[in-house]
């Protein structure tokens, strides 16, 4: 899945009120970046590389098969398959959000 596909699969998931309370990005290294603001009402997500409260780094690919519950969230962060720049508290919220908890 591409970032375009995945940034509508995420914009899907958050809706207009996520409960995050927070801005999130993905980054997705030269790909692009998927931005959520949970602080805006409505909820926004949009491919803007602006700053945010935590930054979620891995590829497209470990994005996608966590959104497919094909692998967990927590054994991406603990393998190396995705680096967490912020504050984890905040992560933990998007297991709501996608339901990957």
């Amino acid at each position: 899945m591409n970032v375009a596909q995945l940034t509508e699969r995420v914009r899907s998931a958050v809706g207009a009120e996520s409960g995050l309370d927070a801005t999130i990005k993905f980054n997705f290294g030269d790909e692009g970046v998927i931005y959520i603001d949970g602080k805006s009402t409505p909820n926004a997500v949009t491919n803007d590389n602006r700053d945010s409260q935590i930054v979620i780094s891995f590829t497209p690919e470990t994005l996608t098969r966590i959104l497919d519950k094909q692998l967990n969230p927590k054994v991406a962060l603990m393998t190396g398959k995705m680096k967490l720049r912020g504050d984890l508290r905040i992560a933990m919220r998007l297991d709501k959000v996608f339901g990957t908890g």
